[in-house]
């Protein structure tokens, strides 16, 4: 279980925290039914990656490994550097029956360590905040003529290259379309029916990507490229539509 919140959620939301606390009782009992209820109403009042992650071990402990891998997901968007975050991430990718054995590239953990140093919804506010100060830098250089001014710009200009980079390497971290089977075992079908043909068997926990939705059933795509049809409730998005941080 992860500490208490940060101070500034505890006074914008008391009766958040209070759900909070409520849920980790719950947890610490045994009830893991009733503490996810708990950080369900918590998580109405505010998103924190605290309570992402100690939902994510309730659900966990209830066996439900898609749920609990999706919350751990929601928990890396807003804090990206929390070990126990990312070790649990791993741990439940091992742990699902359905595993993905594509190596992940060194030269790509290199570049997400340096796009996610920030969470994803500070990294939009700081590049808001960065283009906002490079055109007053670039206006006040026009004015004055200054050199300092021009240096100023430079400087602001890369820092704002490098947030915007990273604002676009969020975006495909939490891309909608990104969601997690959330069922013990669902059939994955060539059509969007019961009376289509059955391609495979994919299990609780397993990351896929929704393509399509029609009539109760959902077009995904599987690690390795394999798509079909799978029943609507058998897959849980990971991610709201908005792409901007405020997840389910």
């Amino acid at each position: 279980m992860m500490g208490t919140l940060l101070v500034f959620l505890v006074i914008a939301a008391p009766a958040h925290l209070d759900f909070f606390q409520q849920g980790n009782a719950a947890y610490e009992a045994g009830d893991f039914f009733r503490a996810v209820v708990l950080y369900d109403s918590a998580l109405g009042i505010v998103r924190a990656a605290e309570i992402y992650y100690n939902r994510g071990n309730a659900y966990f402990k209830q066996g439900q490994l898609g749920r609990a891998l999706a919350d751990y997901l929601r928990a890396y968007a807003l804090k990206p550097h929390d070990p126990d975050i990312k070790n649990n991430i791993a741990f439940v990718r091992q742990f699902r029956p359905d595993k993905n054995y594509s190596a992940t590239s060194p030269l790509l953990n290199i570049i997400r360590s340096a796009f996610t140093i920030l969470s994803v919804g500070v990294t939009g506010l700081a590049c808001g905040l960065a283009f906002f100060l490079l055109g007053l830098a670039v206006a006040l250089f026009l004015i004055s003529g200054k050199r300092v001014f021009g240096f100023i710009s430079l400087g602001l200009a890369l820092v704002f290259l490098y947030l915007l980079l990273a604002v676009f390497f969020w975006q495909g971290l939490v891309n909608p379309a990104q969601a997690v089977v959330a069922v013990p075992e669902a059939i994955l079908r060539s059509g969007p029916g019961a009376e289509y043909k059955e391609i495979a068997t994919v299990h609780d926990g397993l990351e896929v990507r929704i393509i399509e939705e029609r009539a109760g059933y959902r077009l995904i795509q599987m690690p390795g490229g394999l798509v079909g049809w799978v029943e609507q409730e058998a897959v849980e998005r990971v991610y709201s539509e908005n792409r901007k941080g405020q997840y389910q």
